[in-house]
């Protein structure tokens, strides 16, 4: 009788159990989310940042790299050009590692060469949002994290 309940339960364990064949994976995209519950700068901040960026009009957003930059190189393309390319390390204490403007009515694409991946910061969202924040997390499939936002937080 033990035998034939142990033989009843390795066949419903056999049975349930199905090996599937790998199927190629999809491009991965970044996490995105949308925020503005986060501490901000004073009106007054937010707009000497902007003129300093000559960011101002709508048709212009910030972008800012955040976390988890360590100093490879960074491309970033509004269109077909090239609006930054360099080497951002995070600060330690404020996060931020670089941020500039971008032109919010063409489509952005950000890449780095230690992943590989790429981000892509549609038109219709930059539009909507003044401020970008782009974070990397090397742990991630695709290790971009973008956040866009109307709340310019503290750099410093």
């Amino acid at each position: 009788m033990k035998k034939l309940l142990l033989l009843a339960a390795l066949g419903i364990i056999l049975t349930n159990c199905s090996s599937k064949k790998a199927t190629t994976e999809k491009a991965s995209e970044p996490v995105v989310q949308y925020r503005d519950d986060f501490k901000s700068v004073s009106d007054k901040s937010k707009t000497t940042f902007l003129k300093g960026l000559k960011a101002t009009e709508d048709q212009y957003s910030v972008i800012l790299l955040t976390k988890g930059f360590m100093g490879e190189e960074v491309k970033v393309f509004n269109g077909e050009k090239v609006l930054y390319k360099g080497n951002p390390i995070s600060h330690l204490e404020t996060g931020i590692a670089g941020y500039f403007r971008i032109n919010n009515t063409i489509t952005t694409k950000i890449t780095d060469k230690f992943s590989k991946k790429e981000a892509v910061i549609d038109s219709e969202n930059a539009k909507k949002h003044k401020f970008i924040y782009v974070m990397k997390d090397n742990g991630l499939e695709n290790p971009y994290k973008i956040t866009y936002s109307n709340t310019l937080r503290p750099l410093k």
